[in-house]
């Protein structure tokens, strides 16, 4: 009857004095510092394999959270804001990228809450070539103190601002040309009807 062998255990290899630390087995658990290469792109809770030494480690990765940039895939999104004269007139911004501050261009006419998309300034893909998007947000920044000129020309401007739904405080709008004629016909009208009535009570008593 055939058994295997209660030294070599069948390698065929025996080692009289083995190593305390391995044990004869040629390997030993061990804690050693590495470096690990952060993938440009990389998502948090995204796993990558990486080898150490004759073995293959995975390796999750959790990326921290920013206040400024929000993420999005590939994707960043931002907010600038800018002033009314520069809402109204146009102009530039300074705002920070993710790999350069930029000098952002804002066309005459902004509105608040305008998506400016800046095209290949986002986070490198990781299963693709090429970069993802940074899209702004604009804010208008309306100012909270005037000066006692900067009131006037606004409020001079309020008179003369068209299409604004209700009202607009401090201010007492114009009326058109066919509102005034309108009304002063009412009042004419009015007036006929006052002096006919006061005549036929003359009359007729």
């Amino acid at each position: 009857m055939r058994s295997t062998c209660r030294r070599c255990h069948g390698t065929r290899t025996f080692i009289p004095t083995p190593c305390k630390e391995c044990e004869g087995k040629g390997r030993s658990v061990q804690r050693r510092t590495v470096t690990v290469p952060v993938p440009a792109g990389v998502e948090d809770g995204q796993t990558v394999r990486m080898p150490v030494g004759r073995q293959e480690v995975l390796i999750t990765f959790r990326v921290a959270s920013s206040d400024y940039f929000k993420r999005d895939g590939a994707d960043i999104y931002t907010e600038a804001s800018i002033s009314l004269a520069q809402a109204v007139f146009g102009g530039t911004t300074r705002i920070t990228g993710l790999h350069e501050d930029i000098n952002l261009k804002v066309p005459p006419g902004t509105s608040s809450h305008k998506i400016i998309k800046l095209a290949g300034k986002g986070i490198a893909r990781v299963t693709s070539y090429g970069f993802g998007d940074h899209y702004v947000n604009i804010q208008l920044r309306a100012p909270k103190q005037l000066t006692p000129e900067q009131r006037k020309l606004l409020l001079e401007y309020a008179e003369l601002e068209k299409g604004t739904q209700g009202t607009i405080t401090g201010v007492l709008r114009k009326h058109n040309d066919s509102t005034e004629k309108h009304n002063s016909d009412n009042i004419k009208e009015e007036e006929e009807e006052g002096f006919f009535s006061g005549l036929k009570k003359k009359i007729f008593g």
